[in-house]
Parts: C-alpha cells; sequence; structure tokens
C-alpha cells in the first residue's frame, strides 16, 4: 500500500523541531520577530469574507468580475472582485473535497464521495455527475472544453465540459513515499496543463489527448532513506515568456523552455509553498520561510530575505511590482522585487496557514485555513 506523508506534519517534523542533540534534547525554531520598517507602499484591505474553515487547495478563482469560493460543507458563493458583495449563495448539502473551476457559469467541484460534478452557479442546478476512482484533492484545470481532474491515486482525467463524459485517462506511477499535494496543476490556455508531479518532475500535458508533451526534472530524489529522498512538485508551475519555473520539496527551483523541455537552470532550495515571477525574476518562499530572488534568464542569485523566517509564510505572489507574501499570524507583507526588502505591511486576520495568494495584477486574493477570504489592493 502507497504511503503519503500529510504536508504539515512532514513539514512540521523537519521544520519546526529544531535542531536535536542527543545530550540537549531538541528545540523549536522561533519566529522571527517583525521588525519595525518604513512603508514606502501602502496596502488595504478592500473587503472581507467568512466562511467554513477549508481545507489547503480550497482556492478562490476569479472570473469575469466575480470571486467563486467553496468551502467543505458544499457552500459555492460568488461575490463582486470590487466590493465583495455577493452575487448568488447555493449549498449543495454535499460535502466537498476539493475547490472550484469556473467555465462561465458552471462550476466544477469534487465531492467527499468521489464525484466530479458540473453545478450552475446561480441556481445550484447540477449539470451532470461523474464517478472517480479516488477522491479529487485540489481543483479541476479548465483548457478549453475539457476538465482535467487528478485524483489521490495519481490518475489525471480530461472529462468533457458538456456532457462529463470522460475523455482520456493516464495513470501515474507514486513513489513509496509522497508529499500530500493539493494544487500543483495550472492550465495554459487550451494548449497544455502543467502537472507538478511525485518524484520532482513537472509534465506538460496536451488536454486533448492526455499525452505527455513533455518532461523535466526540477529535482532528482537522493538520500540513505525513503524520507530523504521524498522531493515532489506540490505547488503550481508557471509559464511565462516561454518559459516554464517550477519548485519543488526537498529539491530545487528550476526553469525550462516553454516549447522544448530543455533545462535552462536549476538552484538548490526546498519548497512546497510555490514561486512566483515577473519580466526579470523568479520569487520563491523556501521552507523555513526565507524568499529568494532568482534572476530568470541565468538562475543568479539576486537577493535573499531572511526577515520572516519560521513565520509559516506562503508561497509569493506578484501584486502589482511587489513581491506579496503572508505570515501565520496574519500579516501581509511587501516586499521589493528590485532588493527583497519589506516596503509595506497590514494585518489581515488571518489565523494559521495561508495559502498563496492570488495574483489579480494590483490586488491579490488571499484565504486562510480558517475560512477567512481577502481582496488585498495597493493603495
Amino acid at each position: 500500500m502507497r504511503r503519503q506523508l500529510l504536508l504539515t506534519a512532514l513539514t512540521s517534523s523537519l521544520l519546526l523541531a529544531g535542531c536535536a542533540s542527543w545530550f540537549e534534547g531538541s528545540t523549536q525554531f522561533q519566529p522571527t520577530p517583525l521588525a519595525a520598517i518604513k512603508p514606502l507602499q501602502t496596502l488595504d484591505v478592500k473587503w472581507t469574507l467568512q466562511q467554513a474553515a477549508p481545507a489547503a487547495s480550497f482556492l478562490p478563482v476569479y472570473a469575469n468580475g466575480n470571486v467563486v469560493t467553496a468551502d467543505v460543507e458544499g457552500r459555492i458563493r460568488s461575490v463582486d472582485a470590487l466590493s465583495g458583495r455577493a452575487q448568488s449563495d447555493v449549498s449543495l448539502k454535499r460535502a466537498l473535497a476539493s475547490g472550484v473551476a469556473v467555465a462561465g457559469d458552471t462550476v466544477l467541484v469534487g465531492t467527499q464521495d468521489a464525484k466530479l460534478l458540473a453545478v450552475n452557479r446561480t441556481s445550484g442546478k447540477i449539470l451532470w455527475e461523474q464517478p472517480l476512482t479516488s477522491l479529487m484533492l485540489e481543483a479541476p484545470q479548465i483548457a478549453g472544453d475539457i476538465a482535467v481532474v487528478r485524483t489521490n491515486d495519481a490518475r489525471l482525467t480530461g472529462f468533457s465540459l458538456t456532457d462529463g463524459k470522460q475523455q482520456w485517462s493516464v495513470v501515474n506511477v507514486l513513489p513509496q513515499l509522497t508529499v500530500r499535494n493539493n494544487g500543483s496543476m495550472q492550465s495554459v490556455g487550451k494548449e497544455a496543463v502543467m502537472v507538478g508531479q511525485a518524484g520532482g518532475r513537472v509534465d506538460i500535458v496536451n488536454p486533448l489527448t492526455g499525452n505527455t508533451i513533455w518532461q523535466g526534472a526540477v529535482a532528482t530524489p537522493r538520500g540513505a532513506t525513503e524520507l530523504e529522498r521524498v522531493t515532489d512538485v506540490t505547488s503550481r508551475p508557471v509559464f511565462d515568456g516561454g518559459q516554464v519555473c517550477a519548485v519543488a520539496y526537498q529539491g530545487r527551483v528550476a526553469c525550462f523552455d516553454a516549447r522544448s523541455g530543455s533545462l535552462q537552470w536549476a538552484r538548490e532550495v526546498s519548497s512546497s509553498r510555490g514561486v512566483a515571477v515577473d519580466a526579470r525574476n523568479v520569487y520563491v518562499t523556501a521552507e523555513d520561510g526565507s524568499i529568494w530572488a532568482y534572476d530568470r534568464q541565468s538562475g543568479r542569485n539576486v537577493w535573499k530575505n531572511d526577515d520572516l523566517k519560521y513565520r509559516g509564510v506562503s508561497g509569493p505572489a506578484m501584486i502589482g511590482r511587489f513581491v506579496l507574501v503572508v505570515d501565520g499570524e496574519g500579516y501581509a507583507h511587501l516586499l521589493s522585487n528590485e532588493s527583497g526588502g519589506i516596503v509595506g505591511r497590514n494585518k489581515i486576520g488571518t489565523t494559521g496557514p495561508v495559502n498563496q495568494p492570488v495574483s489579480l495584477g494590483s490586488s491579490a486574493l488571499i484565504q486562510g485555513q480558517d475560512g477567512r477570504l481577502a481582496m488585498l489592493n495597493l493603495g
């Protein structure tokens, strides 16, 4: 039987246990105290919304001026992105296992009894329903007329958005140990779906056929024990300017040529929290909460920020020209993309871990695992 490690348990044991000593016992790493900053850029909380505490995969989705969310209790809400006012609010009365994908007025969700549902987001009417081979722990990715779904048994399946009919299905082989993956797929228009895989690999998949266009090794498993050899891509790869970049837990950050799949560069850093890019750099939040910037063309380290170490820092997202991260105490931090210095801060009220922010240009959506959703704007 495959054994799967919970991400929270694994990272807690490795990061929070601290340095163990045979004679002195173990110590915990204490969160770095926040130093006072000189604000150079304001960060405003535009609106907030409280809902049932979601699992890590329940990311909000921006669609045509609305923000669409779901929670584990089966509630699907659509709110106006500018004001936060409710546009629709329906209850499926079914427990959900993953967040939403949105195509027009249709919302796709996965249930805790392993079903894929297509739902009208205004009326709550179920348009079609398909059984899955296992639980779906991350939201589907929509590529044209196909919804690509990954289930917990490492199966990728393509379904027709129109009627839910299965178009193809591909099974991947899992290593003996894996980090629990709550979201490492990302569609690129109608042409491709980027899939972070266990074992440190990123696959570029044709959504019409399920065929692999190319595979790239972000990291290679290594070490004397099974635990040491765990190196999985558990966050979403990013595509920009003909380049695909991804990061692996206990591995590396790497960038590839999007057309050929050839490796452009790779650097050692461990992260399950995700990457962000702008025109110049790739940004990574490491497992210890340090934030790194690498030059997109060469992989050269541009800067590193250690001011937020051990504070439960989220993955990075771009908001305007700044890098946005949120810590486990509910503080949102703006970092300069040029120097890495903290140039803005606001307390947004989340408690505990926060998902990687969803970038919306000069705004960003933040969803804590306590259920609090906030829209942030640059002032």
